[in-house]
């Protein structure tokens, strides 16, 4: 009896075990045998153990450059910026880097040395001027300062500050002024822009510079030129000092230069430092913000360069608050780029008027200041006679929006004066 329940049993387990492979093998839709099933499930886990990290490794750059967040504040801040004898010191982009730059960049279209306005070839071939104009307190405001393209502002003696202010169209320009004296380290500026230096006077370094470089000018004190080509504003002179009464106009310049015989178009070796997009395109840089500079460029002056969101540009403010207006028209000076350049700035030993030294070649760092934001920027100049150049921190050269142009030419320390989210 017993051994027949056994047989029983063993015969039951054979047949469950059997009905057991029917239904593992007759799955509807699975063709896969059961070897085949061991080997794919045996071999899957390996599969995505490989693949996952490949995956990943090759994915990550992309994705992180796709969201890259903006830059912090302190990505785009100078802290203590080192000027360099060596013109090259700030160069960190790779040569092919910096040829593949020019390559993309390097503009087809005819535009304006001065501000990036389309134009024609004779009107991008022609010399701007470049005129002194006084900035000291007590003789603002100046006439005619909204004809300017692009200005140089840099410290004098005594704290005061001195603009430099470039015109594409100088000859309609009506009364401008007033008119002061050149300092050597303009003089140097003019080498980037091969403009026809306006001035009253000059300390002696600047005399020297203008003379051995044969720099073609017209002189206010110390130059005879016919036809009243300076004149003294007698308001100015009563209410101002003789000294800050020094006038001219556009026509009057464009006749002494016609008189003095200068050129008055570029030559084949000038090159333009300055690039610009065109009046088309209005670039966002990815910097940090800049919605109201203000900087203590000297003992006694206070810069502010305001940005308006409707008109894309900066008013300009200076003396601690003062808007900075046209005499004519009592309109106010605004830019569409601010660019602040850090640089070595001392007394001149033994010089009694207290006259300064600003290094103008070699190297250092700076900003660039564009659409409410600000970017690090590094400049660089070979020699004196040499154009400007102009780069940001990882070699890309700098390419400004379209319009009007203010530069600072501050000391280093200035560096740690500036706030850009200045509130009034």
């Amino acid at each position: 009896m017993k051994k027949m329940i056994s047989v029983i049993l063993l015969l039951s387990m054979l047949a469950a075990a059997a009905v057991g492979c029917n239904v593992q093998e007759n799955v509807p839709g699975d063709e896969t045998t059961s070897t085949e099933a061991a080997t794919e499930a045996a071999t899957e886990p390996a599969s995505e153990t490989e693949t996952e990290p490949e995956s990943e490794t090759e994915t990550e750059p992309e994705t992180e450059f796709e969201t890259e967040p903006p830059l912090p504040d302190e990505a785009e801040k100078v802290e203590n910026p080192q000027y360099s004898t060596n013109a090259s010191a700030n160069n960190t982009g790779s040569a092919e880097t910096e040829a593949a730059s020019e390559e993309e960049t390097e503009p087809e279209r005819v535009y304006n040395y001065l501000n990036g306005v389309t134009t024609t070839e004779e009107e991008q071939n022609k010399r701007p001027i470049a005129i002194m104009m006084n900035n000291i307190h007590h003789c603002l405001p100046q006439a005619n300062l909204l004809a300017g393209d692009m200005y140089y502002e840099c410290a004098a003696e005594g704290g005061i500050t001195r603009i430099m202010m470039l015109v594409s169209d100088y000859e309609n320009m009506s009364e401008v002024g007033s008119v002061r004296s050149s300092r050597d380290y303009f003089v140097d500026f003019l080498a980037n822009h091969n403009a026809l230096y306006v001035h009253a006077g000059g300390s002696p370094d600047a005399y020297s510079k203008i003379e051995w470089r044969g720099i073609n000018n017209l002189d206010g004190v110390n130059m005879y030129l016919p036809n009243e080509a300076f004149y003294r504003d007698m308001d100015r002179w009563t209410n101002m000092g003789m000294e800050h009464s020094l006038m001219t106009t556009g026509a009057k310049i464009a006749a002494a230069i016609e008189y003095k015989g200068y050129p008055t178009t570029h030559d084949e070796t000038f090159e333009n430092p300055f690039k610009f997009y065109d009046e088309n395109t209005d670039n966002h840089i990815n910097g940090s913000p800049a919605t109201h500079v203000r900087m203590e460029s000297t003992s006694v002056q206070t810069v502010d360069f305001v940005y308006d969101t409707e008109t894309g540009e900066y008013w300009r403010y200076q003396y601690n608050g003062e808007k900075q207006v046209d005499a004519l028209t009592g309109e106010q000076l605004s830019v569409k780029n601010v660019i602040i350049l850090f640089t070595e700035i001392s007394l001149i030993p033994g010089d009694e008027a207290g006259r300064l030294s600003v290094a103008t070649v070699g190297s250092g760092q700076g900003y660039y200041i564009t659409n409410g934001k600000r970017k690090v920027i590094n400049w660089s100049r070979e020699g004196k006679t040499t154009p400007i150049h102009l780069e940001y921190r990882n070699g890309d050269e700098l390419i400004l929006n379209s319009g009007k142009t203010f530069i600072c030419v501050v000391d280093d320390s200035v560096a740690q004066k500036i706030d850009f989210e200045y509130e009034w």
